[in-house]
């Protein structure tokens, strides 16, 4: 028998097999830890027209001649299992339900375009409440996911809402609202340009204004004076509550500094209605995971995310694979060796005591200097730069400096 797994499918060997249940087990402590309780939902489900991603749904005959779907997303499933087991907080009981859930979804796909139809994902759903607080927690996870499987977090968060108003404002026709959300999303003047001038609407100066106004969203990105970038760019009421919703969730995080704002964020305009979010890690150009506050879509109250296991492992892994900087000091003075360790520096501690062993030593590692009583000291047949000397010293030197002022 051949090994032709089908398009998009994959075999998964020990060592990625074990990386991957090691990835999955650190975030399922963290939620753990945090209340969130695991559930589990049928990886088959009956077919729904009304899916949100039931274009992607691999279809399946069943018996009875009924159809049947491998599951795509969790969310709506997560949804069916709050309302057949709390069907007061489906009907709008505040309550919170903190679940967290790991898996596999299926998607088809069109092979000339993509060729991966099954994913694992980890990810987890605060139920039953929506207020600032609620949205704050999941953004804490978000970030503590990313940093808990030794990846550096950036967190981009929006409010699709705000670009909700500026189209009320510029009177959009529904029919084109998704269209020109995309092509803020992607941050595509031209095409957002280009789209704005063959969409009829409101001939007042007001929706003018506002048309203007969404040509600027795509350049509300950074830190937290984006805000009031934003409230002069949208004077409009309802816009401005949206950005007031927005500063409001940003108060009851613990550190805002650590957030990126980006009020471009547009993406399923019709599905998000507070504040969303994605993730990313320096030097690796796809989201590692993705959510928000989805309130009214699948249920009254809800906000989540989710992370695609593959991707964030890919992740992990290229981090991984960057050669970390060799040592460059061999140090028979602990606490000089202290100060450049804790500048950075990667610094080797001697196994021998004489000067004469600990040069022999620096020779066989490849370390250019060694540390004795404060003084770095070339070793000799290692090539080194003076100027990192010169570096490595004025380090040591400060430390000296800082200690007499003390």
């Amino acid at each position: 028998m051949s090994f032709n797994p089908p398009d998009g499918t994959r075999y998964v060997l020990p060592d990625a097999a074990a990386r991957r249940a090691l990835v999955v087990g650190t975030l399922r402590d963290l939620y753990r830890a945090w209340g969130y309780d695991m559930v589990e939902v049928p990886a088959l489900e009956r077919y729904d027209a009304s899916h949100p991603r039931q274009a992607q749904s691999f279809k399946l005959s069943d018996r009875d001649s009924g159809v049947l779907a491998l599951r795509s997303d969790f969310t709506p499933a997560l949804a069916q299992l709050v309302r057949a087991e709390h069907p007061a907080v489906a009907n709008g009981a505040r309550r919170p339900l903190r679940w967290q859930y790991s898996g596999t979804v299926w998607h088809a796909i069109d092979p000339e375009l993509a060729r991966t139809r099954e994913f694992s994902q980890i990810g987890l759903e605060l139920i039953g409440v929506s207020n600032a607080r609620a949205d704050a927690e999941i953004l804490h996870l978000a970030r503590e996911s990313v940093r808990a499987v030794g990846l550096q977090p950036r967190l981009e968060v929006g409010n699709p809402g705000f670009v909700r108003a500026l189209l009320d404002a510029a009177a959009v026709p529904d029919d084109r609202r998704d269209g020109l959300a995309d092509a803020i999303d992607r941050k595509d003047r031209r095409d957002l340009a280009d789209l704005l001038s063959a969409t009829p609407g409101g001939a007042t100066p007001d929706a003018e204004r506002a048309r203007q106004s969404l040509l600027a969203v795509p350049d509300l990105y950074g830190g937290i004076e984006v805000l009031e970038h934003a409230r002069a760019v949208a004077p409009w009421s309802a816009a401005q509550r949206e950005i007031d919703r927005l500063a409001g969730v940003l108060a009851e995080f613990e550190d805002a500094s650590e957030l990126m704002l980006d009020l471009a964020m547009a993406r399923r305009l019709s599905y998000y209605t507070g504040v969303t979010f994605r993730a990313y890690t320096p030097d690796y150009g796809q989201p590692l995971l993705g959510g928000g506050r989805y309130d009214g879509a699948l249920l009254p109250a809800a906000a989540g995310f989710s992370i695609g296991v593959e991707r964030l492992l890919q992740a992990t892994l290229a981090r991984a694979a960057a050669p970390e900087p060799a040592p460059r000091v061999l140090a028979l003075d602990d606490p000089a060796a202290r100060v450049l360790r804790d500048a950075g520096v990667r610094v080797v501690r001697a196994l021998h005591t004489t000067t004469e062993e600990a040069l022999a030593e620096a020779r066989d590692l490849r370390v250019p200097f060694l540390l004795v009583a404060g003084a770095l000291a070339r070793v000799e047949g290692v090539a080194a730069d003076d100027d990192e000397r010169v570096a490595l010293t004025a380090l040591l030197l400060g430390a000296d400096a800082a200690g007499g002022a003390a």
